[in-house]
């Protein structure tokens, strides 16, 4: 997970972000080995015109007939943007949406998808279509990150503050009325990376998120990344469990995934997989590293995770086996059992 170090290297030297920053850095962290992986998709359309053209040339030596004049194999246009990816078939179709920044959430019922493009959360239908932007979310100056509650009316999304210098707070926007209000009062900081992956609890009553603090006694580059948990009506955030990153619940509520993070001789990296009991307690390895950014399936037998340059795994939690099902950009996120939701191309 090269990109995901440098990243991280970033944090250790503490290099202050720009507002332009902010994009280029999300997008970073979200899209490693980007220009590897989309030349998959592209590899496969080549190999298959190329073998149409190896079969016509074949035949087309002395006392070949030569057939009659047929149209060229056309290669089909590479999907780009976010797209669903059939498990089972392997079928890649493409919403048409190509956001600047942010990941991309499936709402409960699986008809809506939501993102963040142009510091703006946008909700649209999941094939793309009825593309709604709510414009008054982009106020904080950002909007990224948004995660639908279990009922569907809400979203939680990260924003950034107002200098455009430090790490932002949480926000909860009601989709049926427009409606948005501020759940954290965080201590400004600049730690380089902004992620916080805030996340519902199956109930809806409690925001999960990543925080950046600076290490006791630490006058320099200190710092540590940990899950911690607000109401989802705002309040005093409380610790949930410390070095780790990106979380998220399972559908029953009584278990989380987070990442672990490490401080390998001072460069901060993202190690395994681990699920705990929704308090932190009992945590135990799930998946060897590097696994970030882990989904629950709705049915919450499997777990989704991006493995940096080996692409996307999916694991059977009950027998722990994870399997290479995709050699795709970004993380993944569940648009039903047995489809993903992904992005691929773009920039």
């Amino acid at each position: 997970m090269a990109d995901l170090r440098e990243v991280f290297e970033m944090v250790k030297q503490q290099t202050e972000p720009d507002t332009d920053s902010w994009s280029e850095q999300e997008r970073r962290l979200r899209r490693s080995g980007r220009n590897r992986k989309i030349g998959a998709f592209a590899l496969v359309a080549a190999l298959a015109v190329g073998t149409i053209v190896f079969v016509v040339n074949a035949g087309s030596g002395e006392g070949a007939r030569t057939p009659a004049t047929e149209p060229a194999p056309v290669a089909p246009e590479p999907v780009v943007g976010f797209a669903m990816y059939d498990l089972d078939t392997g079928a890649l179709t493409g919403t048409g949406i190509v956001a600047g920044s942010s990941a991309v959430d499936v709402s409960p019922d699986g008809t809506k998808m939501a993102y963040g493009d142009d510091a703006v959360i946008h909700v649209a239908d999941v094939d793309g279509s009825n593309d709604q932007a709510f414009d008054r979310t982009d106020r904080a100056g950002a909007a990224i990150a948004p995660r639908w509650s279990p009922d569907g009316t809400k979203l939680v999304y990260q924003g950034k503050s107002p200098t455009g210098e430090d790490i932002g707070n949480l926000y909860v926007l009601d989709v049926t009325t427009g409606r948005i209000e501020r759940i954290t009062d965080l201590e400004p900081m600049n730690v380089g990376v902004w992620w916080m992956a805030p996340t519902f609890s199956a109930d809806g009553q409690t925001v999960y998120f990543t925080k950046a603090s600076r290490k006791s006694g630490s006058d320099g580059p200190g710092l540590r990344w940990d899950i911690w948990s607000v109401t989802a009506t705002g309040g005093e955030p409380t610790l949930v469990h410390r070095n780790a990153f990106a979380v998220d619940v399972s559908p029953t509520g009584d278990e989380i995934a987070y990442t672990e993070v490490l401080n390998i001789d001072g460069e901060f990296t993202l190690g395994d997989l681990f699920v705990a009991r929704p308090d932190g307690s009992d945590a135990h390895k799930v998946a060897d590293g590097p696994a970030g950014f882990s989904r629950w399936s709705p049915d919450g037998s499997k777990l989704a995770y991006d493995g940096g340059d080996d692409g996307i795994y999916v694991m059977d939690v009950e027998s722990g086996f994870s399997q290479n099902d995709l050699d795709a950009a970004g993380w993944p996120e569940w648009a039903d059992d047995d489809t993903l939701m992904i992005e691929v191309g773009g920039v």
